[in-house]
């Protein structure tokens, strides 16, 4: 979470600087992880559960059960992995800043910028390239990329950048291996995270005060992109015309552009969070149940109409403010989305029903064991300074959130940070079941992709790399999945 009322601004301005963690990181090799391998290591503990002197360290050997290792990039051994895009066989991995707040990291000056990887032998993927302009060479969660017929696209920002800062690079991808540069944008403010349309030709930005309820969604029209061109930053709009600014963290839109789903923590238009205060920075305003996802209408701008507006249809309360993904669950459409950070128990994903656009209501949520307070151990001296905003490393607490098919969803896939992913199956929103993790120890927290095809899985992690997953056998057909390299009827 960033802007210009950014967790760690302040929190530094409440004198709250020492209880920022760092992971703590030790030198590590290439080799750490080892090569393809099928067996099961599983965790000992509890479910999510860091064991005493492992917090934050890179395992020899990750702890895993029910995926296969298939490939694995280093990164060279950079320390400020944080998230990935992806278009065809090409994988894109932003870094942090130095010295991030979360990650501290201190990766060698010239590794930041966003990683090119091709990933066409999953066994063997390979970094070819690096990008470093202006807003992709500190991108950490400002990164989105799209593959559509004749407009391939990688959007790389500046992360928490100040408004005078504020740029985007936009990259042609048609060869998804050697990134083009097409233009630079500088937007009126800060923004914090990045989306295109399906199509490829709108780039939306949020832009988040959360400790207001400021801000709103930024789009820039990039059908030509080498001339993007501002479309304007817009508010929701209410049934009677009238619209307030709301703090939004991350968007998914529909294919047809026509709906936004977007992660709101905070909003001036007084709707969430009711009973809690927002400012100064606590763990209730930031938690689990803090702010929602609003639904919107966004037809006027994917039509092209005149003084377009994002009109308000419905919002989820509690739904989950820092990520919300699109899923359809049984043929009944939904969203998951979560929360971030926070001391134990942590932050965790959302399942809301939005069969009816105008009341969505969450029927399920996910917790590991380590969500559960009765497991929780006691807050260690920064986390208390913190009030349990800020967790220490081996903290179970949610990232960001994936579902493999956005159409016919069976699995979540959850980056708990250092829980690492954990794979769900999420067919009973309200019974929801874990079915495989892979857990090397260092913080994985970006977003994940699932290849149907293959059923690779790809995941980057904040020091350990890139990885290339793949569910077992016996995995897949307990969720339903069709048996690799067999078509499914019907299909």
């Amino acid at each position: 979470m960033s802007g210009n009322f950014t967790l760690a601004r302040v929190t530094r301005r409440l004198a709250l600087a020492t209880a920022m963690v760092t992971l703590g990181l030790q030198p590590w090799s290439v080799s750490a992880q080892g090569g393809a391998s099928d067996a099961d290591r599983p965790e000992p503990g509890l479910q999510g559960q860091t064991m005493p002197g492992e917090a934050g360290q890179i395992q020899a050997q990750s702890y895993r059960k029910g995926v296969q290792l298939v490939g694995h990039a280093p990164l060279g051994g950079r320390d400020s992995n944080l998230q990935l895009a992806w278009v065809d066989q090409c994988a894109y991995v932003s870094s942090t800043s130095p010295n991030f707040l979360m990650w501290g990291a201190k990766a060698r000056p010239e590794s930041f910028g966003v990683a090119v990887l091709d990933v066409s032998n999953p066994a063997a993927p390979k970094q070819v390239g690096l990008l470093r302009d202006r807003g992709s060479l500190y991108a950490s969660e400002t990164l989105h990329a799209v593959a559509a017929p004749g407009h391939k696209v990688l959007a790389a920002g500046s992360y928490g950048a100040k408004d005078d800062a504020a740029y985007t690079d936009i990259y042609d991808v048609s060869d998804c291996t050697r990134p083009r540069h097409m233009a630079e944008i500088k937007w009126p403010e800060s923004v914090h995270t990045l989306t295109l349309s399906a199509n490829g030709k709108h780039l939306y930005a949020t832009i988040i005060a959360p400790f207001t309820g400021k801000g709103g969604i930024a789009v820039m029209d990039i059908s030509d992109m080498a001339h993007p061109r501002y479309v304007g930053k817009f508010a929701a709009t209410r049934p009677d015309g009238s619209s307030f600014e709301f703090a939004a963290h991350e968007i998914s839109i529909s294919p047809d552009e026509k709906r936004i789903y977007a992660g709101v923590i905070s909003s001036m238009g007084n709707d969430l969070n009711k009973g809690v205060k927002i400012f100064p920075p606590n763990r209730e305003g930031l938690g689990p149940d803090a702010g929602g996802v609003y639904i919107l209408d966004n037809s006027d701008l994917a039509a092209g109409r005149s003084d377009p507006k994002m009109r308000l249809i419905g919002t989820a309360q509690h739904g989950g403010w820092h990520s919300v993904m699109r899923a359809n669950i049984k043929g009944v459409p939904h969203l998951v989305g979560a929360g971030e950070l926070l001391a134990c128990p942590g932050s965790w994903p959302k399942i809301t029903n939005i069969a009816d656009e105008r009341k969505p209501f969450v029927d399920g949520e996910v917790k590991l064991a380590m969500n559960h307070t009765e497991n929780c151990p006691a807050w260690s001296a920064t986390e208390k300074a913190s009030t349990g905003i800020s967790p220490d490393a081996g903290t179970a607490t949610l990232h960001f959130n994936d579902v493999d098919s956005a159409t016919d969803t069976r699995l979540g896939l959850f980056n708990f940070l250092w829980a690492g992913l954990r794979i769900v199956d999420i067919r009973s929103p309200a019974k929801p079941q874990e079915v495989a993790y892979f857990k090397p120890g260092d913080g994985c927290g970006g977003h994940v992709r699932y290849l149907p095809k293959t059923g690779d899985i790809w995941l980057a992690c904040q020091a350990s790399g890139f990885y290339v997953l793949r569910l077992k056998p016996e995995v897949r057909a307990a969720v339903g999945l069709p048996r690799l390299g067999v078509a499914r009827k019907g299909r």
